[in-house]
């Protein structure tokens, strides 16, 4: 695992805590390829590796169970146990996610009491040219001001958004979670690294936090990086 270096000479390496900010943001959204899918399994695991329960709201058909089996395995954890506290809800429409996210997640927080909530490829039903630009944005407004209101009032909000396919949706798409986030991390991969880079709030001067590929699930899901728990 390598990190890179804060900007100057005699610096500390850029932690994924620097990247957060302080305070931590409540909604953090991490944008990027279809890997960036994959770091929300692993702040899933982490969460439940500490014993606490996780909704996975799924809008991109994301969840993999065999990512968490081998987190758990690496964590000498019994896999079964881990399941039991996580609960998935998945969608296949962009109508189907706003009911979820504008509807029942409020309630399911207050029957679950989760640690964290984690909303899975946010965006990607929303480029369905089956329905109207003006109605996916609208739609996709309505989740993006429901979720803020579960992250300010209830449990951390973790939000995963594709920057694929590129379509003419998406700087739309991704301007209006991006607003709706408290805190934007870009993730990138540029040789065989992993790059996460603060969006927001806008930190010129600090330099990406890199991390090799393979190492990227178990850096994420075993080490204290997000304060927000």
């Amino acid at each position: 695992m390598t990190t890179s270096p804060l900007a100057g000479p005699g610096r500390r390496p850029v932690t994924f805590r620097d990247l957060l900010g302080e305070p931590p943001p409540r909604l953090l959204l991490l944008t990027g390829p279809r890997l960036t899918l994959q770091l929300g399994t692993a702040f899933a695991a982490r969460r439940l590796l500490r014993g606490g329960r996780v909704l996975y709201v799924d809008g991109a058909n994301a969840f993999n169970p065999y990512i968490l089996v081998r987190i758990a395995r690496r964590a000498g954890a019994d896999a079964r146990g881990l399941l039991s506290r996580l609960k998935v809800s998945r969608a296949f429409t962009c109508h189907q996610l706003e009911t979820l996210l504008c509807e029942r997640l409020a309630a399911a927080v207050l029957a679950e009491r989760p640690a964290l909530v984690v909303v899975a490829g946010w965006s990607d039903l929303f480029h369905d040219e089956n329905v109207p630009e003006r109605e996916a944005m609208r739609l996709l407004d309505r989740t993006a001001a429901a979720v803020r209101r579960i992250a300010a009032r209830a449990v951390p909000v973790l939000g995963t958004h594709l920057t694929e396919p590129e379509t003419a949706r998406l700087p739309r798409l991704t301007a209006c979670l991006a607003a709706a986030a408290e805190g934007v991390i870009a993730v990138t991969r540029e040789e065989g690294e992993v790059h996460l880079r603060r969006v927001k709030p806008s930190a010129p001067a600090l330099s990406p936090l890199a991390v090799e590929e393979g190492s990227l699930l178990p850096f994420f899901s075993l080490r204290p990086v997000w304060r927000a728990d």
